[in-house]
């Protein structure tokens, strides 16, 4: 590892976002007069853009009408949860206390990244962040900032990571187990940030 700095994926990485994210939809649905949707149907396409999943759940839905009111729940209303991962701030911190600076780059809404951040607690030891990035256009910024690594759930994460040039670490908090982030090319698969400081280190070495 060349450089001091680690990037991250947001949802389900570091913010346990699951519980407003569902609940924004939701409520748009509601507003839309849509049938309501199960929790669980979200579950597979947690970290894709806004309009894939919204496809993929509510197949037909206008974005159009759709996403504005998404935005307004999330962003104002904020229905459920969305606090830090298991880890999330213990890792952040040690990266900060060790000389390393965090940057994240995710397919959310640029703004709403802030959103989530400050309501996870974690905008204090974030560096720089970026959204509105999904897949292999999360390779652009990770280069632009010169990564030295990338820590995600998704395989799209991993699939980053190596367009980047930047060490793949996964962490299976979301919809993908350890065999898929090791095919799609993760370097290393930890439980939850808490094993993340120990792994860094052994990548140093």
């Amino acid at each position: 590892m060349t450089t001091r700095t680690v990037g991250f994926d947001l949802d389900q990485t570091l913010v346990d976002s699951t519980e407003r994210i569902v609940e924004s939809f939701r409520s748009a649905f509601h507003t839309m007069r849509i049938a309501d949707v199960q929790p669980t149907a979200f579950t597979p396409w947690f970290g894709y853009p806004l309009e894939e999943i919204l496809q993929r759940v509510a197949p037909g839905t206008d974005p159009a009408e759709f996403v504005p009111l998404y935005r307004r729940a999330y962003d104002e209303e904020r229905p459920g949860e969305a606090g830090p991962m298991p880890g999330a701030r213990d890792a952040l911190e040690w990266l900060r206390d060790n000389g390393f600076r965090t940057v994240v780059v995710s397919a959310k809404h640029h703004p709403v990244v802030d959103v989530a951040l400050v309501d996870a607690g974690l905008r204090d030891l974030v560096d720089a962040y970026y959204g509105d990035h999904f897949g292999e256009q999360k390779a652009i910024p990770l280069r632009e900032e010169d990564a030295a690594s990338y820590v995600g759930d998704h395989v799209a994460d991993m699939h980053a990571a190596s367009l980047a040039g930047v060490l793949g670490i996964a962490v299976v908090s979301g919809a993908h187990d350890t065999r898929a982030l090791r095919e799609a090319g993760a370097v290393s698969v930890i439980p939850n940030l808490a094993a993340l400081p120990a792994t860094i280190e052994r990548l140093l070495d």
